[in-house]
């Protein structure tokens, strides 16, 4: 009879799990551990007996029986720790040696005397700035002023234009032309340089040259009357 009357008391009845929560109201489902409103605990945390009532008198709540097994790895981690300090300091007290080869200096040889180079001579072969042609002696020269004439061609001075502007002049001059000449063009300035131009005649007016291009026309239907200036 005594002890069916202690086993009795040594049975605790499993209290149901409630049906809200009690910090905020919100209900509850089945089975539900941790309220969806506030995240409060609903169903009470398991415990070590005696220990987590001691727990919840003095601290108000009991987080759980998990915090021993985090309890128990922390001093394993902190061991682990204080046991790799202690150990690099063993080691670290013998002091290994640090052995550096060297190898004797060896003086180098002196330098030998600097050769002052010799100044090289250019041989650059010396150029003379081109020069017009000479033209000939029989050829009409233009005098040293600003006239007017009669174009007779224009060849440009390039290859054997030379050549072809005095066979004009020889021609100009089997024709019973008068006062034939060779201007070349880049020494004017009223004329396009790069030319040979073939002429006849020195006129003060462009009336006269106007009327001696008249007279040519019918030898040379291209003739025209221009002004030259230098």
């Amino acid at each position: 009879m005594r002890q069916s009357t202690l086993s009795a008391r040594s049975r605790r009845p499993v209290a149901a799990p409630p049906d809200a929560c009690a910090t905020c109201g919100s209900r509850a489902q089945p089975l539900q551990d941790y309220c969806l409103e506030c995240g409060s605990r609903i169903v009470p945390a398991r415990r070590f007996s005696a220990v987590g009532h001691a727990w919840e008198r003095r601290f108000g709540r009991y987080p759980g029986d998990w915090i021993w097994a985090s309890m128990l790895l922390l001093l394993v981690a902190a061991g682990s720790a204080t046991a790799g300090v202690v150990a690099s300091r063993d080691t670290g007290t013998g002091g290994s040696e640090t052995v550096v080869a060297t190898s004797p200096v060896v003086t180098a040889p002196p330098a030998p005397p600097a050769v002052k180079p010799q100044p090289r001579q250019s041989t650059t072969p010396t150029t003379t700035p081109a020069q017009a042609p000479a033209l000939s002696k029989q050829l009409t020269e233009w005098p040293a002023r600003d006239g007017y004439t009669v174009v007779l061609a224009s060849i440009p001075a390039r290859g054997s234009g030379l050549d072809d502007a005095r066979s004009k002049v020889k021609a100009a001059r089997a024709s019973a032309v008068r006062d034939v000449g060779i201007l070349v063009s880049s020494r004017f300035a009223s004329l396009h340089p790069g030319y040979y131009v073939v002429f006849a005649g020195v006129f003060d007016s462009l009336e006269e040259a106007q009327t001696a291009a008249n007279r040519l026309s019918g030898r040379y239907p291209n003739a025209y009357a221009r002004q030259i200036t230098r």
